[in-house]
């Protein structure tokens, strides 16, 4: 679907296991699926499920396989993959900095990681991705009733931590995406 030229779209550049497959994308794979997104403008958000995720995007900005400033995504606490612990997150945001120091970066915590991961990013200058799609409860015992209800939490977390919230426009400039058309 790149074709409809998305303003950004999810790029896995490495495989790893998953609970029940293998989520697998092959060195050719990833590279016409980065080749498409340069074709159609659309910027590539790196879901980085493992550290050689981040490797490799770096490489791929580098080398002009991957355009622009990065977007690195860590995607923690899905089994099998990344773990949603703080020094393992710590050390990302570290790797990144230091790799693709002019990348932006955020975290997904999957189901219950979903919150404190967002704290986390939010406490370390990155960006907090929330949403149904990756967690489903606003807490223990509670589901959430829309995607909204999930943002209010983390506006909540920006307030207390003093980080000012984008609105779309800046969010756009933050994301380096190109005007939007009419």
């Amino acid at each position: 679907m790149l074709r409809l030229a998305p303003d950004m779209a999810s790029l896995a550049v490495g495989s790893n296991n998953f609970p029940s497959r293998v989520y697998e994308n092959a060195p050719e794979l990833v590279d016409w699926l980065a080749e498409e997104m340069r074709r159609y403008h659309v910027k590539p958000e790196i879901e980085a499920f493992d550290l050689s995720h981040i490797y490799q995007a770096a490489a791929m900005n580098q080398d002009g396989r991957i355009l622009g400033k990065l977007y690195v995504q860590f995607v923690m606490g899905v089994a099998n993959a990344m773990p949603a612990d703080r020094d393992v997150f710590d050390y990302y945001v570290k790797t990144v900095r230091r790799i693709a120091p002019n990348a932006e970066w955020c975290a997904a915590g999957i189901g219950q990681h979903q919150l404190r991961l967002n704290e986390w990013s939010v406490i370390n200058g990155g960006h907090a991705r929330t949403g149904l799609e990756d967690n489903v409860r606003l807490d223990r015992d509670t589901l959430a009733a829309s995607n909204a209800q999930l943002v209010g939490l983390v506006v909540d977390i920006c307030n207390r931590n003093e980080r000012p919230v984008a609105n779309w426009q800046q969010a756009r400039q933050i994301l380096d995406l190109r005007a939007p058309t009419l």
